[in-house]
């Protein structure tokens, strides 16, 4: 996401830009990093304009945290209107989700912070519970017994969470590896 500051210089800033910069900072280089100095340079905006929208650092970082819940439920009504699709494409659509590179940067992100955060975890927990049970419906919708219908659930989000954490350190899944992964998954 490209830096700001250029398009803000003589326009006030809004809550939402100093959330956005505060995202990109917590995307590249986590939430310790998240510093007033910092993101005032990143808008090219002295202090004082922080401090006309926040208290401290603590309120940004409660409306950021906010800000990453609102996030991780909005992924989690996706995904719940994802039952109308036949169970395949479901499955499909999940993959296709999880591996976005923007969805993958700032989940990892929040997953992260969400290690020190515990209102934050509460809300990945949520999605992957909701992940979880989109894919166990799918695949019992598919014909699999409870037992595989699970197994192969498991697998799918333990493939979703690793991949978000492998960030740059892994290559992106080709489309083959995407299509190949659904076949192994619904085959019998």
């Amino acid at each position: 996401m490209p830096d700001s500051s250029s398009s803000r210089r003589g326009s006030r800033l809004t809550v939402d830009d100093w959330l956005n910069a505060a995202m990109q900072v917590l995307i590249s280089d986590g939430v310790g990093a998240i510093k007033i100095s910092r993101l005032c340079e990143r808008l090219g905006v002295t202090k004082g304009s922080f401090y006309w929208h926040f208290t401290d650092i603590s309120a940004l970082m409660t409306a950021l945290s906010d800000h990453c819940r609102a996030v991780e439920e909005t992924a989690r009504q996706m995904l719940a209107d994802l039952e109308k699709l036949p169970p395949i494409e479901r499955i499909q659509t999940m993959g296709q989700l999880v591996s976005d590179t923007r969805r993958r940067s700032v989940e990892a992100a929040v997953r992260a912070w969400a290690e020190t955060d515990p209102t934050l975890e509460a809300s990945v927990v949520a999605l992957d519970h909701t992940v979880f049970e989109v894919a166990r419906t799918a695949f019992v919708e598919l014909g699999f017994s409870d037992v595989d219908a699970h197994a192969r659930a498991t697998a799918l989000v333990y493939v979703g969470i690793g991949y978000m954490q492998g960030g740059e350190r892994v290559e992106a899944p080709t489309e083959d590896d995407k299509r190949i992964f659904v076949e192994m998954l619904t085959r019998r």
